[in-house]
């Protein structure tokens, strides 16, 4: 008896093995064919509930995962608006991925449709995609604590934990001047913004040619909105003024007088700019001085300096998450912050205890040793603590959200009540930025009043 061995019939439409049988099984998936096929059904499903991720907060440029749930198979997904660029739905699964890289946290909400032949679903998505950390201040050094008269202190050995040694925060990144259509500009990077190389009212290659460069409120919007004339300023028609925040992403707090990149901003004058920010309707707006990278307010009518922006505005209301633990999460600048002033006892009110009022020298170090949540803390730079103020939730009066802040310090004149930062004034090194929320301004105070100041620590995510 011989036995021989019989090869596949690669011709048999039911044998899983042939290509026939693939090919038709491909084929019936793309048209959502139900219909038996060798006693096999591919069934469609309808969705008949979608449920979108929960807001749980993905790091900016970091790839991320989050899943839908369904009932359904066989879906294709949407968006409505689209999804932006680098981030989309899986081929492979009910899910979305990618990579946020805003420089703020993200605002838009999304509805997101589940489709197959058989039906839809929807659901609103409101991802907590956060924005980028606020950036580095530059300084490099740090000082020990002789007054009036601090020295470098090379090993940041003798007050550790001040700016120079931490250096928290991402660099600027700018390119410029270019020359666009005979008009010099200067572009952000991170924010995506793009400035007028020169100051207005200085022009030329370099900056060199000087006419008038006062303007006050009125003279400053026209002065860039003039710039949107026919094909526009360097061939773009969106100038506007601005807002006190853009103005602070250009502050270089490594130099005073002034205290900006005059590479990238040539001829930059040591004194106040306008911005668009009122701090009362009608009668004057915040304005950054870079002299010594200050903030203050004045007049609509003061005659100040002025750079015009573009490129889109910035959003203007906060996001904040209350992580019930004593802290608060910036979904805008990926920092959490400790809810409550120093030496407030109560975590949900913030309030009780005795608020922590001292030298500069000894908020560093309270902040330090902060025992809170399990995190690692430290007293927050200016560029950090600056991120916190919101100018426009009470036109600035104050600073700071009473929900997810309250009890912020605030005091009545001649008395002040500011926060410690742990970065030190160029212009005066005995002196240290503070923040005043109350008023949301801030410049530099001696680094020994221990009468006035404040403390709120900050934690990275």
């Amino acid at each position: 008896m011989s036995f021989s061995c019989q090869e596949t019939n690669f011709n048999n439409l039911c044998d899983p093995k042939s290509k026939d049988y693939l090919e038709s099984l491909v084929i019936r998936f793309i048209n959502f064919d139900e219909t038996s096929h060798c006693g096999v059904v591919l069934e469609v499903l309808p969705p008949s509930y979608l449920i979108c991720p929960a807001l749980i907060p993905k790091p900016n440029e970091t790839f991320f995962t989050e899943n839908f749930e369904t009932d359904g198979n066989r879906l294709s997904f949407s968006a409505n608006p689209a999804l932006p660029i680098g981030i989309s739905f899986s081929p492979f699964s009910n899910s979305i991925q990618g990579i946020y890289s805003g420089w703020k946290a993200n605002r838009q909400t999304f509805t997101i449709t589940a489709t197959n032949p058989k039906g839809s679903a929807s659901c609103t998505y409101n991802p907590a995609w956060m924005g980028k950390l606020p950036f580095k201040t530059k300084q490099t050094n740090c000082y020990d604590g002789n007054v009036p008269t601090p020295f470098i202190d090379p090993s940041c050995a003798i007050i550790p934990g001040q700016d120079g040694q931490t250096q928290k925060g991402i660099p600027q990144v700018f390119i410029g001047p270019s020359l666009v259509a005979g008009e010099e500009i200067t572009t952000d990077q991170t924010t995506g913004l793009v400035w007028t190389s020169c100051q207005r009212g200085k022009t030329g290659i370099g900056c060199t040619s000087v006419g008038g460069t006062d303007f006050t409120f009125a003279t400053a919007q026209a002065d860039c909105a003039g710039l949107n004339a026919g094909s526009g300023f360097a061939n773009r028609t969106d100038w506007r003024v601005p807002e006190m925040e853009e103005y602070i992403s250009t502050f270089d707090y490594s130099l005073a007088n002034p205290s900006i990149n005059q590479t990238y901003f040539p001829q930059s004058d040591s004194w106040n700019y306008k911005t668009n920010t009122s701090y009362a309707p009608g009668v004057g707006a915040y304005y950054p001085t870079f002299i010594d990278s200050g903030i203050g307010g004045g007049g609509y009518g003061d005659p100040h300096r002025l750079r015009c922006v573009s490129n889109g505005t910035q959003p203007k209301n906060k996001r904040l998450q209350n992580n019930n633990d004593g802290t608060i999460l910036d979904l805008d600048t990926s920092l959490v912050w400790q809810r409550c002033s120093a030496g407030q006892t109560n975590l949900t009110t913030c309030s009780g205890g005795t608020d922590l009022v001292i030298d500069w020298f000894g908020a560093i170090s309270y902040c330090q040793g902060l025992n809170l949540a399990g995190r690692t803390w430290r007293l927050p730079n200016v560029s950090e603590l600056r991120s916190l103020l919101d100018y426009y939730l009470t036109y600035g009066y104050p600073g700071f959200d009473p929900i997810y802040f309250p009890n912020t310090a605030t005091a009545v004149a001649p008395a002040v009540a500011n926060y410690w930062t742990s970065t030190t004034s160029i212009l005066n090194t005995e002196n240290a930025f503070v923040v005043n929320f109350q008023f949301s301004g801030g410049g530099g105070d001696v680094k020994t009043n221990n009468a006035d100041n404040h403390i709120r620590c900050v934690s990275d995510f």
